[in-house]
């Protein structure tokens, strides 16, 4: 319980910042660090991303600032499903009607479809909050996918 608002307190924190250091030290596993190449261009700069693949969990930090955090409830392209907390609950226990039921009507949603250029999209909805944004993806059955994190600008 305590994992996932220590999650929301790190965005927009410093990227080797005590409160994003000590916020790994819980994740105990060593990640691995990308970065966005550069013909992306990007007028921010690059996208570093630390992905703790036995966790289930990617942290994006942009400009030296936590930008977002991915947490994969479903293993995906190498990740094993993220085990702990989401808003004080298990993460596998979610499904698209309780977080409705929790959370009141969402910001933004869509529901799944077939792209053609980015290939499946998962259903999905988003919550804009004070400090950060939640969104949440959802497999065909209605169980939680992924939920991410992001930090307000």
């Amino acid at each position: 319980m305590k994992f996932w608002s220590d999650c929301i307190q790190s965005l927009g924190q410093d990227e080797h910042g005590p409160v994003v250091v000590d916020l790994w030290r819980k994740v105990q596993e060593r990640p691995t660090i990308l970065e966005t190449p550069d013909s992306y261009n990007d007028p921010d700069g690059k996208t570093i991303f630390y992905k703790f693949i036995r966790s289930g969990l990617e942290f994006g930090f942009r400009s030296g600032k936590l930008n977002h955090i991915h947490f994969f409830v479903q293993p995906h392209e190498g990740y094993s499903a993220y085990s702990a907390d989401v808003l004080d609950r298990v993460a596998q226990t979610w499904v698209a009607q309780d977080v409705a039921r929790e959370l009141g009507p969402a910001d933004k949603g869509g529901p799944a479809k077939v792209d053609m250029l980015i290939g499946q999209i998962q259903q999905w909805c988003k919550y804009e909050l004070p400090t950060h944004d939640l969104r949440m993806e959802f497999s065909e059955d209605g169980r939680l996918w992924k939920v991410t994190l992001v930090a307000k600008s």
